[in-house]
C-alpha cells in the first residue's frame, strides 16, 4: 500500500440462506450498491454446520456499464472460515502476462456471493477488506 491510503472493512455480505436438499443446497444473494476499491483480503465466515463439500463464490456482478462479472475469490469443497488474500496477474501494455507479477484485485460493481452444495439452511458472511 502506499502512503495516504485508505482501508475499510466492507460487509457482512451474506449468501442468504441455502434451499435444496442437503449436499445440494444453494443460496445466491447481491448487494444493492456499488463496493468501490481494491480488494486486500476476504473473510469467510460459515454459518450453521455445511458440509465440507461447500463451494463459495464471491463475485462482481458485472452489472451494466460495468465490466462483465468476474470472480473475486473461489472457495471449493471446504467448510473452513479464514481470510484470504486474492491476488491478480498483471500485465504489459500489449495484455502479456509479467511473469510472477501479482497486485490487488480492483472492485467498481456490486458484489454477488455464492454458495452451493451446501446443506439447507447453511449460509454464508462475507467481508471484504477494501484499500482506496
Amino acid at each position: 500500500m502506499m502512503c495516504g491510503e485508505f482501508v475499510r472493512l466492507a460487509g457482512p455480505f451474506p449468501s442468504g440462506a441455502a434451499v435444496g436438499n442437503d449436499g445440494v443446497a444453494t443460496a445466491n444473494t447481491s448487494t444493492s450498491a456499488n463496493v468501490v476499491g481494491r480488494v486486500a483480503a476476504v473473510y469467510v465466515k460459515y454459518n450453521d454446520t455445511p458440509p465440507a463439500t461447500t463451494d463459495v463464490t464471491v463475485s462482481a456482478l458485472g452489472t451494466s456499464p460495468m465490466a462483465p462479472t468476474y470472480n473475486i475469490l473461489v472457495r471449493t469443497s471446504t467448510a473452513t472460515a479464514g481470510w484470504f488474500y486474492p491476488r491478480v496477474q498483471v500485465t504489459d501494455t500489449t495484455g502479456g502476462a509479467i511473469a510472477a507479477t501479482y497486485d490487488l484485485l480492483p472492485v467498481y460493481d456490486r458484489i454477488n456471493v455464492l454458495i452451493d452444495q451446501a446443506n439447507a439452511a447453511d449460509s454464508v458472511d462475507v467481508w471484504l477488506l477494501l484499500v482506496s
